[in-house]
Parts: structure tokens; sequence; C-alpha cells
């Protein structure tokens, strides 16, 4: 049996579930038993808009133990600190993880998966198939705002006609201040058409700016830390730019200078490296 696990939260997001999805319907293409844990219901709830069925809730990585059985393979995708029951995971599971940094290092003989390299980028093919673009800018600030960065950079958004798709984890009643920024909104669920289908998306999500841009778009992507080097290096050679910290005169230039967007990404990913017998 192949296990999935997404640490996902209002704080984390749901960057780790798109990519945990993408994994399970290539183990569900080649008829591989399999099941996603997440720790939250509205992840399960997300991760069924996007294909996949019957998601496992547990609380934290420390509940893993529970839901599998020895020799089962697990694919570890957090940035949680490791329990000190890691090191017998291993022993009893065939573990994989996914790196939290461009040199990470196994700590327990578990296997690393660097998911900004060109042969560990899960994307859903769904987004390979090019569509007509919507002329549109459209922005995706991740599924959660706890701190409501975007009310506070509300400046940035001035003058551009930009739209906004919602995440999933917006507070209640967060609509009505975003109301006042935003021409168009547009619900959390539309998510997969909208990628698709936009013709320029600024987002502050690494995943969804590697799902863009293989699905055809502009894309820039608004850096409010600073970057690990090597998605540095993943946007420079897919055309992805990079905005420091909502700074709307290199936005400017970006959008009125843009690259030839339609060349198709190749994406191999070696998924034999996981569900191999």
């Amino acid at each position: 049996m192949f296990y999935y696990y997404a640490h996902t939260s209002h704080k984390e997001g749901l960057e780790s579930v798109r990519r945990g999805v993408t994994c399970l319907k290539e183990a569900k293409r080649r008829e591989v038993g399999y099941k996603l844990l997440v720790n939250d219901f509205r992840a399960a709830l997300v991760a069924k808009e996007l294909g996949i069925d019957g998601a496992v809730t547990i609380e934290t990585i420390l509940d893993l133990d529970v839901v599998l059985s020895r020799g089962d393979t697990l694919l570890i995708d957090t940035n949680e600190e490791l329990p000190r029951k890691f090191e017998r995971f291993c022993s009893e599971f065939k573990v994989f993880r996914m790196a939290q940094k461009c040199d990470e290092k196994s700590m327990f003989n578990e296997n690393i998966v660097y998911p900004w390299s060109e042969n560990s980028i899960f994307v859903d093919s769904i987004y390979r198939e090019h569509l007509p673009k919507t002329q549109r800018i459209l922005f995706f600030g991740g599924d959660g705002d706890p701190q409501k960065s975007i009310i506070d950079h509300k400046n940035f958004f001035d003058g551009l006609g930009m739209e906004i798709l919602l995440g999933h984890y917006f507070f209640v009643n967060y609509e009505k201040e975003l109301a006042n920024i935003f021409d168009v909104m547009h619900e959390s669920e539309e998510y997969t058409d909208l990628i698709r289908t936009s013709s320029d998306i600024i987002t502050t999500s690494v995943q969804c700016a590697i799902e863009s841009r293989i699905s055809g778009a502009n894309v820039i992507f608004i850096a409010q830390r600073p970057l690990l080097e090597c998605i540095k290096n993943l946007f420079e050679n897919y055309n992805i730019s990079i905005v420091d910290d909502f700074n709307q005169t290199m936005l400017r230039r970006y959008l009125s200078d843009k690259l030839q967007m339609d060349t198709i990404i190749p994406i191999n990913t070696h998924y034999n490296t996981f569900f191999s017998k």
C-alpha cells in the first residue's frame, strides 16, 4: 500500500495536497493501492475536488504508524519536526521524504525527494493540456492568509484591474474586505479551470506558479521571503518572473514585457521510484 502524507493547515495551505493528488492519480493509473493522509477535513474535501476520494484525517505526523502496516510505502510531505520514532518508521516502512532545503540530507536512511528537481516535479497532467487563454490578470495568494497580507499590501494591486482567486482557508467575511481591492473575485473551487485559462497569473504559491507555467500562462511569483536557490533556478529555467515582496514597479515591468509562453515544458517525474515492486 502506498501512503502520501500531506501536512495541511490554515498556515501551511494546500500545496502538499496538490502534489499528493498528482502522485496518487499516477498510483491509481498503475492500479497501486493508495491512501492520502491529511490533517483536516477541509483538505480532504479539496483532494476530492481534485480527483482523489477517501482521504484519511490524522492529527500530526506522530499518528502515521496508527494507519500504516509493516512493509507499506510512505511519502512524507511536511515541514514538521521529525519525531524520535521516525527511525523506526524507516525500518518498518519504505519511506520517502520531501526535502525542505536544497541540500537536504537523509537522517534515518529515508529517501529524499527534491520537489523542485526536474525529475520530481509533481504537476497534474491536466495542466499540460493547453487551453485558449482569457485575457485576465489573476492573483492567487495561496489557500490561506491568516495575517491578511493582501490587505496590508492593497496599494500593490491599484490600477491593474486584477482578479483574485480566493483561498480555501480564507476567513469568514474576508471576501468583503477584498472586494474593495479586486474587480472580480473567483471562488476557490474554480482553481483548476482558472489556472488553465488565465493569460497572466500572479501568485505567492510555488506550486501554483509551476502549474500555471505548465499551463502556458505568463507567471509572476511574489517572493515574500528569500527563496531557496534551487527554486530560483527552477523559476529561471521555466521563465517564471520573480517580484520582491509586493514591488509594484517590478510587477508592472513584467506585465508589460511578457515572455513567449507557448512553449510546452516537458515533465518527466520518476514515479517508478515510488511504485516499484
